[in-house]
Parts: C-alpha cells; structure tokens; sequence
C-alpha cells in the first residue's frame, strides 16, 4: 500500500471519529447535567445507541436507494 493510500485510510477514520463526536457533544454528552457517575453513565450510553441507530439507519436508506 502506497504511503497515499494510507493517508488517506487514516483520514477518512479521523473524520468519521470527528463526525461522531460532534454528534455526541450536540447531544449534550460534553456538559452533562446529572449528579451521579450512573446517571451520567447510563445518558453517554443511550447518547452512543442513539448515534449508532441513526448511522444504521442512514445506511438502510443508501441501501434501499441503490436498489
């Protein structure tokens, strides 16, 4: 593989990483608003779900596009 390629490779992970934060943080996951580590813990946990459905399903919708 060509030193670009990795680059490259490495970037787009690095953006994708980046886009997830912004995401999280729009949620609130920078600033929580809870009093107890759990509470806080259980919130980050749903934040990530959330973020993670909804890439699932910008996905499902490429999908169905391409056929």
């Amino acid at each position: 593989m060509k030193h670009s390629d990795r680059f490259k490779q490495i970037y787009k992970q690095r953006t994708a990483v980046e886009r997830i934060f912004s995401q999280a943080v729009a949620l609130g996951i920078e600033r929580p608003k809870l009093r107890n580590q759990l509470a806080i813990a259980n919130q980050n946990t749903l934040i990530y779900i959330l973020i993670n459905l909804r890439a699932m399903l910008r996905l499902d919708e490429c999908s169905s596009d391409n056929t």
